[in-house]
């Protein structure tokens, strides 16, 4: 089935890959609005990109594909 297709490529569930998909997109839009904010004001959410970009990378490599 063509719907759980890349879920199955990447070692996960249907439901555990929406799961992080949905985090990781409300992670992003908190980024984004934030990085609205820093453009006005440069001395608010100084590392928050940077931040976000750290949080993000730890969740995809302990979620990462582990075959043996």
């Amino acid at each position: 089935m063509i719907l759980l297709e890349h879920p199955k490529s990447i070692c996960l569930t249907y439901c555990k890959h929406f799961i992080l998909s949905l985090e990781f997109s409300i992670r992003f839009y908190i980024a984004s609005i934030k990085a609205i904010i820093h453009a006005f004001l440069p001395f608010i959410f100084i590392t928050s990109t940077s931040d976000t970009i750290k949080i993000v990378d730890k969740k995809l490599m302990v979620n990462k594909c582990k075959k043996i």
